[in-house]
């Protein structure tokens, strides 16, 4: 088979882009290409979609203009040249990730759709709303995003075109026939419940997975958390610092206001610096930027006792089943793709949407009550091992394409 992959970018976000699969399908004696606007490997099997100065320029001048109009997803012309490709015109699927990262027009989308046999995964809602990638409690998604409450939400408007954008979304979708696949149940619940994409016979439901060799605890823990500057007695929780409303920082830093145990506590962070100054007269606080060195956070990940993701929104949450494979319990907030996925309350550790009480309660008992610390920690792994290898997400992944193919 020759598949295929189109996404943004290559290498962050590999895991669940597109570059991984088209390295497992290229090892399994397929075909496999994957075309992005910005490439940054070295891989020969990645084209670049546009490879000038111009090229990017327009790029750039299509984001303002649709900024300036309010739309989302219809200046772009770049599906015209991915249309002309000798790769897209070769290929005998076509596997879309990421479009709306100013990338394609969602009117040259239903084009390529139909002029190959096509699979999109579904990484957020952003397809099933008006415009923004996280409804959160939002209901308007159901019903014609009509009236936008929450302009500003990524990907934020200046006017309110939501129904616009919402009814153009309608009427693309009604005329493309697409295999859809997502990685949650929650994800898949929205697919079935929206006006836009309810019709879509073939949503395939495939949580992503991660290389189990890799993703595992060091044995070397006590090394790894002394060449942190973690102090020796310390009890670790790990997340992801970030300012994204739906990221959970706020619940963090107020579940860390009230929190009473009498062990030293060092915080450590990937993802932005400089969010928690005020926390560091109270706790150890040890901050990395965002790490795309896979052997690096694994480190990090075997340095930490617990990791906190109290997400406001998730569809799926890699980092959540990265620290499980590394034998680390996660804590995390109702109403998001999140307990489902870590199979909480048996697995990972859930509490009530905006419960900071019930949050801190728990992380508290995580931290004192050592026994049941230490028995999370020692099944979450092999829970993981059940429902997260790679082999079995490529697995899934392959019998969807075969499948397609033999209809071609």
């Amino acid at each position: 088979m020759k598949i295929l992959q189109v996404n943004d970018i290559d290498l962050p976000g590999r895991r669940f882009n597109g570059y991984d699969l088209q390295l497992m399908l290229n090892e399994n004696g397929h075909e496999a290409k994957q075309i992005v606007m910005n490439k940054l490997s070295r891989d020969n099997n990645v084209i670049s979609l546009i490879n000038t100065q111009g090229g990017h320029f327009i790029r750039e001048k299509c984001r303002e203009f649709e900024e300036r109009i309010s739309l989302q997803s219809v200046a772009y012309p770049f599906g015209e040249l991915l249309l002309e490709s000798k790769f897209f015109k070769k290929a005998d699927i076509v596997h879309y990730h990421l479009i709306f990262n100013h990338l394609l027009s969602l009117y040259s989308f239903k084009d390529l759709v139909n002029a190959k046999p096509s699979v999109w995964t579904l990484h957020d809602p952003w397809a099933l709303t008006g415009h923004c990638v996280h409804p959160v409690d939002c209901q308007g998604w159901l019903t014609g995003c009509k009236n936008c409450p929450y302009l500003d939400r990524y990907s934020p408007l200046n006017k309110d075109n939501s129904n616009s954008i919402w009814n153009m979304k309608k009427e693309i979708y009604k005329s493309i026939d697409i295999d859809i696949v997502v990685s949650s149940q929650w994800m898949y619940d929205m697919v079935k419940r929206s006006p836009l994409t309810k019709h879509f016979e073939r949503v395939h439901l495939i949580p992503f997975g991660i290389d189990l060799e890799h993703f595992k605890a060091r044995k070397n823990k006590e090394e790894i958390r002394e060449n942190l500057g973690i102090k020796k007695d310390s009890f670790v929780m790990m997340f992801r610092q970030d300012d994204q409303e739906w990221k959970g920082l706020p619940f963090i830093k107020e579940m860390l206001n009230n929190l009473k145990v009498n062990k030293h506590v060092t915080l450590l962070t990937v993802g932005k610096i400089g969010l928690l100054e005020e926390y560091k007269s109270r706790y150890d606080v040890i901050e990395y930027e965002w790490v795309n060195d896979n052997n690096f956070l694994v480190d990090l990940y075997s340095a930490a006792d617990l990791f906190l993701m109290p997400s406001v929104a998730e569809s799926f949450g890699m980092m959540a089943i990265e620290a499980m494979a590394c034998s680390l319990p996660v804590v995390v907030m109702e109403g998001t793709a999140l307990p489902r996925v870590t199979f909480a309350p048996e697995f990972g550790v859930s509490f009530s949407k905006g419960n900071i009480f019930e949050f801190t309660q728990k992380v508290s008992d995580l931290i004192m009550t050592e026994e049941e610390l230490r028995h999370r920690q020692s099944i979450v792994r092999k829970k993981i091992e059940e429902n997260y290898d790679i082999k079995i997400y490529n697995s899934k992944i392959l019998k969807m394409y075969e499948k397609i193919y033999s209809k071609k």
